[in-house]
């Protein structure tokens, strides 16, 4: 097994421990963003949002020494807790007759009763998730034009167009877009490997 998948397998056992709050507090930095993230996705108004990530949250918390590995991926188990916590939220919102919003809530809980369209739905937001997380970290290594260059060339923009614009020579603008592919792969496969 890699270093960093065995690291996340003990990250997820040392959490079970409640005397171990840093493992504690690692698990919630690298989750509490991609919950809110879903949420948001599943159309939970953003006044909420913040509270059904601490729910969540704290069901993590509470049911993390139940979570067998043999039976889900640890982000199945999670969506799963998430799908719930969002639907009690939805029908609990649809019986408060003050609340003019009411009956979209009763929808919104149908649409997600369904777990093959939550399964979906987080399968594709955990992909962006990815992706933008990997991104925030490729910003953060390189300094300089690269990351611009690259971004520029993901708009849609010929080298050619990057160079006039930027004013940097078509081969410089071809090995920058290069070494910024590169450490966007290598840090997709990192956060696989961390978080999955």
């Amino acid at each position: 097994m890699s270093e960093p998948l065995k690291t996340r397998y003990t990250l997820l056992h040392r959490a079970h421990d409640v005397g171990d709050e840093a493992a504690w507090q690692e698990l919630v930095v690298y989750y509490r963003r991609f919950i809110a993230y879903v949420l948001r996705r599943m159309n939970v108004p953003s006044n909420d949002v913040d509270d059904l990530t601490q729910q969540v949250l704290i069901k993590l918390s509470q049911n993390l020494p139940s979570y067998d590995r043999s039976k889900a991926r640890f982000r199945t188990w999670l969506s799963t807790i998430i799908r719930n916590t969002a639907i009690n939220h939805f029908n609990k919102e649809s019986r408060n007759p003050s609340r003019p919003n009411a009956l979209e809530d009763s929808e919104l809980a149908t649409q997600f009763e369904r777990p093959a369209e939550l399964d979906q739905l987080i399968e594709s937001e955990w992909a962006a998730f990815i992706a933008s997380t990997a991104m925030e970290r490729v910003r953060a290594a390189f300094k300089g034009r690269a990351v611009e260059v690259f971004e520029l060339g993901l708009q849609g923009l010929s080298a050619e167009a990057v160079s006039e614009r930027t004013g940097l020579s078509v081969s410089t603008i071809y090995t920058l877009r290069k070494r910024v592919k590169q450490r966007l792969y290598t840090e997709i496969r990192s956060l696989k490997s961390e978080l999955e």
